[in-house]
């Protein structure tokens, strides 16, 4: 497969001087759009808004119902992957939650999320999965 895809975030410096911009596949530029959306809250992109991710509404929340939370994420995510990834079709999401202790000075718990999305690259008909970890909690800052 061609490596047609244009790395991001783009490296101003590099294309001022007629550098040649690094390139990657198109797995790579998918998982790079699914990141983008994942690190993203709503409303933090000020061109289009509705690039982001509903997670960061509960940063420092105590969630208490995890399978509430679960489903809300899900839901968010499907719609924002499905409007701003069109080479991705028959997309799944799987997120795991787990309390995870950090020993840094003093104990801290976080919730450590996995989340998993799975699809279909359109242009190509491949599998695709993408599966990243990062943490949340109201105790996560120090």
């Amino acid at each position: 497969m061609s490596t047609e895809y244009y790395y991001f975030p783009l490296k101003p410096a590099d294309l001022i001087q007629k550098k040649e911009h690094p390139r990657i596949s198109l797995k790579d530029s998918v998982s790079r759009v699914i990141h983008l959306i994942t690190i993203t809250h709503f409303g933090e992109y000020k061109p289009d808004e509705s690039l982001g991710c509903e997670i960061w509404d509960f940063d420092f929340d105590n969630i208490t119902n995890y399978q509430l939370f679960k489903e809300q994420v899900k839901k968010s995510l499907a719609q924002t992957i499905e409007k701003h990834e069109p080479r991705l079709s028959k997309i799944k999401i799987d997120i795991q939650i787990q309390q995870v202790e950090f020993r840094i000075k003093n104990r801290r718990t976080k919730s450590q999320i996995t989340l998993k999305v799975d699809g279909i690259l359109t242009k190509t008909n491949e599998a695709y999965s993408y599966i990243e970890n990062f943490y949340i909690g109201p105790l996560s800052y120090y």
